[in-house]
Order: structure tokens, then sequence, then C-alpha cells
């Protein structure tokens, strides 16, 4: 939290307060904090104070951007806007402004900072002609966050958010709309003064308020004949009005963006909203291994495995028959290796038409030997690609590699002798990261399945591994096409959950993750996973 300052303004006038941050020498906010709340009352101005000592780090050419509208102009979260530290005192340097608007806001701090720099060897350590003379470079701190409070008013009175008196409310199970009011009224008289109804828009197959159909439409269900979507609203609008005049209740609820019901019609017209295997090829073989593993629930007494589970050794019958049957004919490890049948054939074909290796990598390779040539290679041959994508995705750059081989070898059979070889070591690191993600997805799946069978207050206790009860969960949901032109990998989409002790600010269906071919989300089936990507532009 801010230290607060009170100062005087006008007798007759509230106070205008200032939020006073000191930052640490290093333009970071203080206590490894990254973000700090900023309360405000109606009518009370304020206004948020930077302050950096003068002689620390950060205190030469110091400067605060923040997406905070300083200019008064509409709120743009990819805005930053620029204000400059000025001298206050002999010791201080401060950037401040006043706050007019509430929400959430991103700042950071930029500087100068001079350089390190060692003396040459033979060279006088002079401190004086180092001051004056070595270079500068440009700093800047980390992102970090503030959120100025909301200004509410009740009755006339203001409501600081820590005067909530706050009651949950599911709107499916209070019945009609035109009866809340009465049904609220013994709420206000128990002293609750904000009402917070979970989302009351059209639920989708699991009839769940949490994975709606339509965010847009308030649900039918909810009032006693159909009614347009603007009748619908102006009847929810009178209700709150009467809410707040009369019981002095204010309202909230949740906007469900994160996700929606796996049958959303307009899913079926915009399958691209979620992630799919066309514009998210990384989770091809997650959906592969899903939906072998929901084959082998269909076809488990064929394969002479018992449906129901009992014990532990059951468990392990079962993980026996997900090895033989779904890990071993899925051959996932295409996915990570380099196909060395079709890079030999590339690099040949590439042979006569190979140019030389340039000078310095030439040097460079006749440098290294052992491992760290082995490293250098697999940067130069391959690039750094560090997602999964189809099978036999990772290949090698067939005119290098070429290039190289006309140094190492006097002979293109030679070269392609010694290509086999390369190839082989430099495939080693990928199988043994295709074995230890198989170890994982089995402990995951063999966990998942005692939790769910053998524990009694698990909902699939005592059921039959079957089509309706997978052996576990699918993770992704496959969406009815609008027409027969669709592509069938667009329609296939990843379901949104969640992973126990993930971060939740990461997204752990993007390209960098594995959480779905490990079978670490925990899955909620009746939902599919929005894809927002980085910026607007990513899915319009």
């Amino acid at each position: 939290m801010a230290t607060r300052y009170s100062t005087p303004d006008q007798p007759d006038s509230p106070p205008f307060m200032v939020w006073n941050l000191d930052l640490n020498e290093d333009g970071t906010t203080p206590h490894d904090k990254s973000f700090i709340r900023i309360p405000s009352s109606p009518n009370q101005s304020c206004a948020i104070r930077f302050r950096i000592l003068i002689g620390s780090t950060a205190s030469i050419d110091a400067a605060l951007h923040t997406n905070y509208p300083l200019d008064g102009s509409a709120y743009e979260r990819t805005k930053f806007h620029t204000q400059r530290f000025n001298f206050n005192q002999q010791t201080e340097l401060i950037c401040e402004f006043r706050i007019q608007r509430p929400g959430p806001y991103q700042y950071y701090v930029t500087y100068k900072s001079i350089e390190d720099c060692d003396a040459a060897e033979g060279e006088t350590h002079n401190p004086m002609v180092e001051r004056i003379y070595r270079p500068f470079s440009s700093k800047r701190t980390p992102t970090a966050y503030f959120l100025v409070d909301p200004q509410l008013m009740l009755g006339g009175q203001p409501l600081p958010l820590d005067g909530i008196v706050l009651q949950s409310v599911s709107p499916k199970w209070l019945g009609l709309m035109k009866d809340w009011p009465a049904q609220l009224a013994s709420s206000g008289k128990m002293g609750y003064n904000m009402v917070h109804f979970i989302p009351m828009q059209q639920r989708g197959g699991s009839d769940s308020p949490y994975a709606l159909y339509s965010q847009l439409d308030i649900s039918d269900d909810l009032f006693e004949a159909s009614l347009e979507r603007s009748a619908k609203e102006t009847k929810l609008r009178e209700v709150l009005l009467e809410m707040r005049h009369k019981h002095k209740m204010l309202a909230v609820t949740d906007m469900v963006w994160n996700h929606t019901a796996y049958n959303s019609d307009w899913l079926r017209d915009h399958p691209e909203a979620g992630f799919n295997l066309e514009n998210s090829p990384h989770l091809r073989s997650a959906y592969e291994l899903d939906a072998a593993l929901a084959q082998f629930s269909r076809y488990l007494s064929d394969l002479g495995l018992d449906r129901m589970v009992h014990s532990v050794d059951d468990v392990d019958k079962l993980m026996d028959g997900m090895t033989k049957h779904v890990i071993q004919p899925l051959r996932l490890w295409e996915f990570y290796v380099i196909d060395v049948e079709s890079a030999l054939a590339s690099v040949g074909d590439a042979w006569d038409v190979a140019e030389q290796l340039e000078t310095g990598d030439r040097v460079e390779l006749e440098r290294l030997s052992g491992d760290q040539r082995t490293e250098w290679l697999r940067t130069y041959l391959i690039g750094e690609r560090t997602t999964l994508g189809t099978r036999f995705g990772r290949t090698v750059d067939a005119a290098r590699t070429a290039a190289v081989l006309r140094v190492l070898a006097d002979s293109k059979d030679k070269a392609l002798e010694q290509l086999r070889s390369l190839l082989d070591l430099l495939n080693l690191p990928y199988y043994r990261e295709y074995d230890a993600d198989v170890a994982t997805i089995q402990k995951n799946v063999s966990e998942r399945v005692k939790y769910e069978r053998l524990d009694s207050g698990s909902w699939k206790y005592g059921k039959p591994i079957d089509d309706e009860f997978k052996i576990v969960d699918p993770l992704f949901t496959t969406v009815e096409a609008r027409d027969d032109n669709t592509p069938s990998d667009r329609l296939h989409l990843a379901n949104n959950g969640w992973i126990w002790g993930g971060n939740p600010l990461d997204n752990f269906a993007g390209p960098q993750s594995k959480a779905y071919l490990l079978r670490e989300v925990i899955v909620w089936g009746d939902c599919v996973k929005l894809n927002y990507g980085s910026r607007p532009e990513d899915n319009p």
C-alpha cells in the first residue's frame, strides 16, 4: 500500500489526497510488490506521486510510462503515456498526476545507467575519466500495476469497498425475475448491501451458469414468456433499480469471457474462436492421444480388459493395456524427432547445389569438437524449435546441412553416412524427452483413474469404463460443422480447465505448453477454451 498524505486545499472542500509511492533504487516497486491499490472516495480529488531518491541507480533521465490516460483520452490497454520525473527537493525526484477514473493500470520506469567497463590490459584505472566517458545504457523496470478503487454510492452516501456486505445468489434458483425483489428484500433486512449474481445468461448443455450457450442473451427461464433481448434487459434494469432504491442494495455479476459452452451454436460458425488443430497445430499430439483414449474406453472389453475398477491392481492392468493399445500404436515419438530417411533424401538432393559454408561458420565448426560441436550443429542445422507440431515437424535445413557436410566429408556417400550417425546423435535428447513425457502421461492418467474410480466421493466411483464414463475425461470437443466444406482440423477444440499449482496467468493451451499432451489439465468438459491470443489481431 502506498503511503497516504493529506494536504489542505480550501477549508470548505474535502482535502486533496496524494498517495506517495517511494520506488526502490532501481526504480522497481518496494517490498517486491508488483501491485498497489489506490483507495478513492466520492467528491475527493486525489493523485499518485512516484518518488526516486536523487543519486539512486534509477535517478538519471528517469521517466514513468503508464497506460493510465494522462491526457484525458479514452483508455487503451496497449497505449502508454510518458511523463518525466522532476526535481522536487534536493533529495528526490517526483512524477505525479491526478487520478480521475477508477480501474487497473500498468506502469514501468525507464532510466539511464552507467555501464560497467573493465580497464583494458595495460591501461591505468582512472575513476574520474571513467565517470566522464563511460557510456550510458537504457534500462527498464518490469511492468507493475496499480488499481484505483471505484467510487460507489448507495442511498446518497459513499460506500467504501471495505463496507460491502455481499451475498452471492444463483439466478436460475431464484425463479422468475419478477419475483426477485420480494425474495431479495429479506437480504436487505439482514444487512446485505450488495448482491452478486452468478451469470444469468443462456446456459449450455450442462446447465452450468459458467458454461454459457450465449453470452449476450439473458436466460429465457427467468421470464414468464419468450422475450426479445432488449425486453429482457429492460426488465432486468427495472429489478436492479428497485433493489437499489427500495432495498438499498447494489448488484454485481460475473462476465465469463474465458470459455463458452461446448454446444454454443456460434462455435459452429466460428470454431477459430477456440484453440483448434488449425490455429494451434501444437495441440495435434494431445488431440490424437485424447481420441485414442476415448477409443480405448469404448473397446475395453474387446481388448480383454475389465470395465470395472476395484483395486490398484486393476488400475495397473489398465495402464499396461494403455501402453500396449494406445501409447505404442500412436508412435508419438514422431512428433519429437527428425525423420532420418527424409532428411538424408533432402540433403542428398541439395548436395550438388549447396553453397560453401561461410568463413566464420567454418572456423567455428573446425574449432569445436565433441559435445560442443554437436550442440553447435543442432542450433545451426535445426534451429530453436521448442514446440511440438506435426509428425516429423522437426527437420534439418538441407542447404546448410549439405554445406557443413562438404567440409566434413570428401564425397557425397561418406557425407550421408556421417549424416545418419549425426542425426541419430541429434535425435537422442528428443527420444529422451519423449520417454519422460510418456512417463508423465502414464502417471497422470493412473493417478486420475485411482481418484475417480477408487474414491467413494468421486462421480465415477462404481461406474464402468465406457463411452459415457471414459477412462479419463476428454480434453477436446468436436463441434458439428455448419457445412461440409469446413476442414475437420478446425472443428476439434480444446476444452478449458485448470492446472493444480499452475500460474493462472499462463496460457496452458499456448505453443510453449504441453499441458494437454501430458494430461495435466483438470478439464471442464462442458466448456471450450477461447483463444484471444496476445493482441486483438490474433483472433478478430
